[in-house]
């Protein structure tokens, strides 16, 4: 799938798919490895890392997690989709697939992923992650919800 410029301007930098594709898995290959010291060169000196039952995390949180009981087994992006904003930025929205441990807590599961990708000093960066899920079936209820109270008159 090619990259969608949304900005609309004629002549507009086009993003480079595949940089940005690399970097997307670049992150993966870093999570699966648990290296914490890895992010280094991916992560933009204000990320927002939002996990997908809603922690929100600066760059240095998002990289301790692996120096704690954080292990993945398997951790594949999927189906990822490339959008556009002018030269310089870029959404990736794909389905992450994981088979994960945390705090003593089988974690695995599919879970929504955005990412936003921006291009400073040249280069492409991670400026915010975004996990919701996990995913499932359409139709079925959700873990968390709980059959509604009704108040009496």
């Amino acid at each position: 799938m090619a990259a969608t410029d949304r900005t609309g301007s004629e002549g507009s930098t086009a993003v480079n798919e595949q940089q940005v594709l690399d970097l997307v898995q670049r992150w993966a290959d870093v999570e699966l490895r648990g290296d914490a010291d890895g992010y280094g060169d991916l992560l933009a000196a204000d990320f927002v890392g939002i996990g997908p039952v809603g922690f929100v995390l600066t760059a240095d949180q998002w990289a301790d997690r692996h120096r704690g009981d954080l292990n993945n087994e398997e951790f594949k992006v999927q189906d990822p989709h490339v959008r556009s904003y002018g030269g310089d930025t870029a959404i990736v929205e794909a389905v992450l697939r994981q088979k994960t441990t945390a705090m003593g807590r089988d974690t695995s599961g599919s879970f929504r992923l955005v990412v936003v990708a921006v291009k400073q000093e040249g280069r492409w960066v991670l400026a915010n992650i975004q996990l919701s899920g996990p995913l499932i079936p359409a139709g079925t209820t959700p873990p968390f919800a709980r059959p509604a109270t009704q108040e009496e008159p």
